[in-house]
C-alpha cells in the first residue's frame, strides 16, 4: 500500500469515528432532553383551552379571583336601578313635538302645491329637486325621499288626524311615565293607541320617526343610589376559594380561564427558574448509562457502530419506543407501555445483537425515568425492569429468525403472558390487594399487541425510507422475475450462471462464519450486473473471437473495471438497497487486472507500466459479506480453469487465491478474522469438491449403439 493510500485510509477511519461520535452525541442530547422533560419538577406548561393530561392540585388555599369577580358582577347586575321623575321633560317633549309637526305640516302643504302644478295629460311624480326643497324645510327631523313622498302625498285630513292622535297619546304616555332605557316600549304603547286609525305607511314613515325624534324618558336612573345598592350586593358575595389539596383541574378536563388564573397565582406554571442540580445529575447518570452500553458494544461487537444506517435505525426505534412508552404510561397506565416495540423493530430489521443493545438501553433509561419521577413506586420500577430484561430479551429470542407477520402477532401473545406473570409476581411482592388485576391483564396484552401491530406497520416505512436490506426485501430481490436478474439470464447467460455459482459458494461461507448468508447470496446475484452494458468483453459470454485480443491492454483494463461503475449505476437506477450497491462496488476492491498488466509489460516493458493503472477503483470490502463475495467470485472463476480438478488441486488453488488477496491488502478493511478466513476456505473446498468431483469414465460397449449413431455403409 502506498503512503498516499495509507493517509487516505487513516483519514477514512478518522472520518468514520467522527461520524460515529456525532451520531452518538446527537442521540444522547435527544434522549437527555426527553428525560429532563419527564423528570422536571411539577410545573405545568398549560394554556386556556388545553385538555389537562394530569390532575392539578392546589398547594395551598387560593382565591379564584375570576370566578369571584364574575359572581360579584352577576349580583350587582341583578340589582334594579333606582329612578326619580323629572317633571320638566313632559313640557320639553310636547314643545319639540309641536315644532316637528309644524314642519311636517308645511312639507305636506308643499306637496299639495306641487301637485296642483302637474298637467292632467301626463302622470307626474315628485322630482329630486322637490325632495331637496322639502328636506330644507325640516330642521328638527330627517326623512328619506321615500318618507317625504309619503308625507307629501298625505291628505290634510289624514295628517291632522295623525297629529292630534300622536300629541294626545304622547301626553298620556308622559303622565304614566316613560322609564329611562324603555323608549321603544313607550313607542309600542303609543302605537296601540294611534296606529289603529292611521294608515300603515303614514305610521311607519312619519309617526315613528317623529316619536324617535321627540320622545324622552321622564323617569331617570339615580346613578348614585343605584351604584350604592350594587356595591352592597357585590360585598355580600363570598369569595370562591380552592382549599389546599383540592383539585383545580381533573385529568381530561379542558382548562378554563379561571382555572388557569388560579394555577398562575399558585406559581405552578412553567417559569424561567430551573433546578440545575437535578438537570446536571440527570445528565451525568444518562451519560454513564450510554457509556456502559457503548463499552459493551466495543467489548462484544464493534461492528454494530460501523454502519450509520443501522445506527440510525437503532436510534429511531429507541426514541420512538421511549416517546410512546412515556406518553402511554402518563396518559393511560404504566402497564400499557409498548416496551417491546424497539426490540421487535430492530431484531426484524437488523438482527438480535443490535436488538439486545437497544433493549438494554431502553430498559435502563425507562427504569431511571420511573425512579426519577415524582410518583415513584417500587412496584412500577420492578415491573419496568423485569418486563424490559425478561420480556424484551424473550422477544428477541422468539423473533430472531422470523419476520412473518402472523408469527409476530402469535409471539406477541406469548410475550404478553410472560409480562402478566411478571406483573403478578411483582404485585404479590409489594401488595396483597389484587383488585383491578383484570384491568392489568388487559393492559398488558394490549401493550404487546399494540407493539406487534406498530412493528408490522412501521417496518415497511423503515425499509422504504432508509433503503434497508431486511430478509423480506432480500427474498423479494432474489426472485428470478426481478428485471435485472431476468436481463442477466437472457442477455448474459454465462454471467448469470457464474453469479449463481458464486451465490452458492458465498452462502456456504457466510453460514460458516455467522455472516448474513441471505445478503451474500442476493449480493452475488447482482454483483456483475454491470456486464450487461458490454457483455461480449467478458469471457463467460464469448462464443468465439475475444475482442481483447486486438485491444490495447490499458483500454481492456478500462473496459473490464468499468463494469463495476456500470453495475453501481444500474443498481441505483433500479433502487437496490445500499448494502447491495456496496457489495457491487467492493467485490473487486482495488485488485489489479493482472492478465492485462502482464500483457502490457510484455508489450511496453516493465519500466513503462505502472500496476496502479490496472487496478479497480475500489473501495476494498468493508463488511464480512462483501469480503466473502470477493473471495467467492475470485475462487469460482479460477477453479473453473483447473485441468482435471481434484480435491487437492481445488484446495491448493483456493488457499493460494485467498492468500494473494490478503497479501494485496484487499481484506484489510473488513471484519473477518484469520479464523473466519480458515472457515471460509473450508466451506469453499466442500462446496467446490461437490461440483468438480471426478467423474467415472464410462467405457463404450460395442454392439449397443443407437441406430441413429451407426455409421452409414459407404457402399
Amino acid at each position: 500500500m502506498t503512503e498516499k493510500k495509507r493517509k487516505i485510509s487513516r483519514f477514512d477511519s478518522l472520518s468514520l469515528h467522527m461520524r460515529q461520535g456525532l451520531f452518538l452525541s446527537a442521540f444522547y442530547l435527544i434522549v437527555l432532553i426527553i428525560c429532563l422533560i419527564v423528570i422536571a419538577p411539577v410545573r405545568y406548561d398549560v394554556n386556556v383551552g388545553d385538555v389537562s393530561t394530569q390532575t392539578i392540585i392546589a398547594s395551598k388555599d387560593v382565591v379564584d379571583e375570576i370566578t369571584t369577580e364574575r359572581r360579584r358582577k352577576a349580583a350587582a347586575d341583578a340589582v334594579l336601578p333606582v329612578y326619580y321623575k323629572d317633571d320638566s321633560v313632559s313640557d320639553v317633549v310636547l314643545a319639540n313635538m309641536e315644532t316637528t309637526l309644524s314642519e311636517l305640516r308645511a312639507v305636506r302643504e308643499l306637496g299639495d302645491q306641487i301637485e296642483e302644478g302637474w298637467s292632467d295629460e301626463t302622470t307626474s311624480t315628485f322630482t329630486q329637486s322637490d325632495f331637496q326643497q322639502a328636506e330644507s324645510m325640516l330642521t328638527t327631523i330627517t326623512l328619506s325621499n321615500y318618507q317625504l313622498r309619503t308625507l307629501m302625498n298625505t291628505s290634510e285630513a289624514d295628517f291632522e288626524s295623525l297629529s292630534r292622535s300622536l300629541t294626545s297619546a304622547t301626553r298620556t304616555a308622559l303622565i304614566s311615565t316613560i322609564t329611562e332605557g324603555q323608549i321603544n316600549d313607550a313607542i309600542s304603547n303609543i302605537q296601540q293607541i294611534v296606529a289603529y286609525n292611521t294608515r300603515t305607511d303614514l305610521w311607519y314613515n312619519i309617526a315613528i320617526p317623529t316619536l324617535r325624534t321627540c320622545l324622552r324618558a321622564n323617569m331617570l336612573i339615580d346613578q348614585e343610589a343605584t351604584e350604592e345598592n350594587r356595591q352592597k350586593a357585590r360585598d355580600a358575595v363570598e369569595p370562591t376559594v380552592y382549599k389546599q389539596n383540592q383539585n383545580i383541574v381533573v385529568k381530561g378536563d379542558q382548562i378554563t380561564e379561571e382555572q388557569y388564573a388560579v394555577i398562575a397565582s399558585l406559581g405552578l406554571l412553567t417559569s424561567d427558574s430551573a433546578d440545575y442540580s437535578l438537570y446536571i445529575s440527570s445528565a451525568v447518570l444518562l451519560a454513564l448509562i450510554f457509556g456502559i452500553v457503548i463499552m459493551l458494544v466495543y467489548l462484544f461487537d464493534i461492528r454494530l457502530f460501523s454502519d450509520r444506517t443501522s445506527v440510525l435505525v437503532m436510534m429511531l426505534a429507541f426514541i420512538l419506543t421511549l416517546l410512546l412508552s412515556i406518553t402511554s404510561g402518563t396518559l393511560i397506565s404504566i402497564h400499557i407501555m409498548p416496551l417491546a416495540l424497539a426490540a421487535m423493530i430492530v431484531v426484524n430489521l437488523l438482527g438480535s445483537r443490535e436488538a439486545f443493545i437497544v433493549n438494554l438501553m431502553l430498559t435502563v433509561v425507562m427504569t431511571f425515568l420511573i425512579v426519577a419521577g415524582q410518583t415513584f413506586q417500587t412496584s412500577q420500577m420492578l415491573i419496568v425492569l423485569f418486563e424490559g430484561f425478561i420480556g424484551g430479551n424473550l422477544t428477541i429470542f422468539l423473533m430472531r429468525k422470523q419476520t412473518n407477520r402472523i408469527y409476530i402477532l402469535l409471539m406477541s401473545l406469548v410475550i404478553g403472558i410472560v409480562d402478566i406473570a411478571i406483573i403478578l409476581g411483582v404485585l404479590f411482592l409489594s401488595s396483597s390487594d389484587m383488585s383491578g388485576f383484570s384491568i392489568v391483564i388487559i393492559d398488558s396484552m394490549l401493550s404487546v399487541l399494540v407493539s406487534a401491530i406498530l412493528c408490522i406497520g412501521i417496518q415497511p416505512i423503515f425499509e422504504s425510507v432508509l433503503n434497508l436490506v431486511t430478509p423480506l426485501k432480500l427474498i423479494e430481490l432474489s426472485s428470478p422475475s426481478q428485471p435485472l436478474l431476468k436481463r442477466l439470464m437472457v442477455e448474459t447467460p454465462g454471467t448469470y450462471h457464474h453469479s449463481m455459482l458464486v451465490a452458492n459458494l458465498g452462502e456456504a461461507a457466510a453460514e460458516a462464519v455467522g455472516a448474513n448468508a441471505l445478503l451474500v447470496r442476493v449480493g452475488a446475484y447482482y454483483h456483475d450486473i454491470g456486464k450487461l452494458v458490454r457483455p461480449l468483453y467478458f469471457v463467460e459470454n464469448q462464443h468465439g473471437e475475444n475482442p481483447h485480443d486486438k485491444t490495447d491492454p490499458r483500454i481492456s483494463t478500462e473496459i473490464l473495471t468499468e463494469h463495476v461503475r456500470d453495475g453501481v449505476d444500474l443498481a441505483r437506477k433500479h433502487h437496490l438497497p445500499d448494502a447491495i450497491i456496496d457489495m457491487i462496488q467492493q467485490h473487486h476492491g482495488d485488485t489489479a487486472a493482472y492478465f492485462f498488466y502482464a500483457k502490457a509489460v510484455k508489450l511496453y516493458g516493465e519500466e513503462n507500466v505502472d500496476i496502479n493503472d490496472f487496478r479497480y477503483d475500489g473501495p476494498k470490502p468493508r463488511s464480512a459479506e462483501a469480503a466473502i463475495l470477493m473471495l467467492a467470485d475470485t475462487v469460482e472463476a479460477a477453479v473453473r480453469s483447473i485441468q482435471d480438478p481434484t480435491k487437492e488441486k481445488i484446495s491448493d488453488m483456493i488457499r493460494k487465491l485467498v492468500r494473494r488477496k490478503m497479501e494485496d491488502g484487499q481484506l484489510d478493511e473488513c471484519t473477518l478474522t484469520f479464523r473466519d478466513i480458515g472457515k471460509i476456505c473450508s466451506a469453499f473446498e466442500t462446496a467446490l469438491s461437490g461440483v468438480y468431483h471426478q467423474r467415472i469414465a464410462y467405457p463404450e460397449v460395442r454392439g449397443h449403439k443407437n441406430k441413429k449413431e451407426q455409421p452409414k455403409d459407404k457402399t
